[in-house]
């Protein structure tokens, strides 16, 4: 009969953290070239993030097995914030927002309402000041991706700016 080894919640982390790396490498891998010479290709910063993410999983495995990692669940003080389903919801709520409001509205209103999700869940009580830095924020990384490096995001807000 086998024995199943009791993993450790951390270690289970590292190694789901490990595997996630190794998808995302050999998704690198899959990404089509360009039909025309770049300097800077399609493959390059995608692969720096999964090499990064390699090496810190296999960094967090390494701590885990000489015991440096420290879980707060193994301590008997520490338990749940306060409202962590409430937090998880309007984080969720966010990212929601963001693949929901795309196709809808444009960029701009889907990041300024995920941002607003996101910063609520973290117990932001700004939410109009959240909108509007989301959607400076959001601006602002569409003005670089869209019109500065030429990456098609799609329209800034649907129908107005694209």
């Amino acid at each position: 009969m086998l024995m199943m080894r009791r993993f450790k919640a951390t270690r289970l982390a590292g190694l789901i953290l490990l595997a996630l790396s190794l998808v995302a490498g050999w998704q690198v891998t899959v990404i089509p070239s360009p039909p025309v010479y770049a300097e800077v290709g399609p493959h390059l910063v995608p692969g720096v993030s999964a090499v990064f993410l390699t090496l810190l999983a296999l960094a967090y495995l390494l701590a885990d097995r000489q015991g440096l990692s420290v879980d707060a669940s193994d301590d008997p003080d520490e338990r749940p914030h306060e409202g962590a389903n409430k937090r998880l919801l309007w984080y969720g709520l966010g990212l929601l927002a963001l693949i929901v409001l795309i196709p809808i509205a444009g960029l701009g209103p889907a990041g300024a309402f995920a941002f607003a999700g996101i910063a609520k869940a973290f117990d932001s009580r700004r939410t109009a000041a959240d909108l509007a830095m989301g959607a400076v924020f959001t601006t602002l990384c569409w003005l670089l991706f869209a019109k500065g490096l030429g990456v098609q995001l799609g329209p800034l807000v649907l129908g107005l700016v694209g």
